[in-house]
């Protein structure tokens, strides 16, 4: 693993961590985590992957890392005010970020579980060169999330001013590409519930689009969902890219 570092548009590092694959056919996965996640969290997947021949990419995202932390990730009102902004600004670096790396947006495929999954969707939906994506355990539908976020939390229904915002990164109000998607979430999700994948499936509604629901499964990363990222590259991008 390799870790570099270079300055973001607020004079500010961005740091990522690079794992350099074998294969130079196949994609170079960005992997955003969760969160209340750490790039570490995703070391062993990450050199799972580069072992198969993939080059990986895990950005350091704001207020996590090297980038800052905070003090209670779980706090409600901490994470009212700040997962929105933090979800943002990473979807905003991403063009930063492919400068940084040097390779073009056609080589890349965007991965994401939790609040990772949230940035990964909004990436690929803004981008339609980029050649795929995975969302585990997150939402291609930022309006339908918030609702649930809300409802949860007891409080007031989205203001206009709100929703304007969010639509302007929400994946299900820009034309799907028609590259590889793998969905996949728990069923037993007691942070998030389906719902916001279903509506982005629904507005892809493309034989392109993989939906995997597993049983009995809250808010992880199961190794079964390993497993089925890894069978899913495979089947997209062939034995010869892993």
């Amino acid at each position: 693993m390799e870790i570099h570092s270079s300055e973001s548009n607020s004079n500010q590092k961005l740091p990522f961590h690079l794992f350099q694959g074998t294969n130079e056919k196949a994609p170079i996965l960005v992997i955003y985590h969760g969160w209340a996640g750490s790039n570490a969290g995703y070391y062993d997947l990450a050199e799972e992957l580069q072992e198969q021949g993939y080059t990986v990419v895990l950005p350091d995202i704001v207020h996590h890392d090297s980038r800052g932390t905070i003090d209670n990730y779980f706090d409600e009102s901490t994470r009212q005010q700040m997962f929105w902004g933090t979800v943002f600004q990473a979807i905003d670096e991403f063009d930063k970020l492919i400068a940084n790396l040097k390779v073009n947006k056609k080589d890349v495929l965007v991965i994401g579980s939790s609040m990772g999954g949230f940035i990964a969707s909004s990436i690929f939906a803004k981008n339609p060169e980029i050649q795929g994506l995975v969302n585990v355990n997150g939402s291609g539908a930022f309006v339908v999330a918030d609702e649930f976020f809300r409802r949860v939390d007891g409080r007031d229904k989205l203001s206009g001013k709100e929703r304007a915002v969010l639509e302007k990164y929400d994946p299900i109000n820009y034309t799907y590409s028609r590259k590889p998607v793998l969905l996949m979430h728990g069923d037993s999700d007691q942070v998030l519930d389906t719902s916001g994948q279903y509506a982005y499936y629904a507005h892809c509604s493309s034989s392109d689009v993989t939906f995997d629901i597993f049983n009995d499964v809250n808010h992880q990363f199961t190794e079964d969902m390993v497993e089925g990222l890894k069978s899913w590259l495979n089947e997209q991008f062939g034995r010869s890219c892993i």
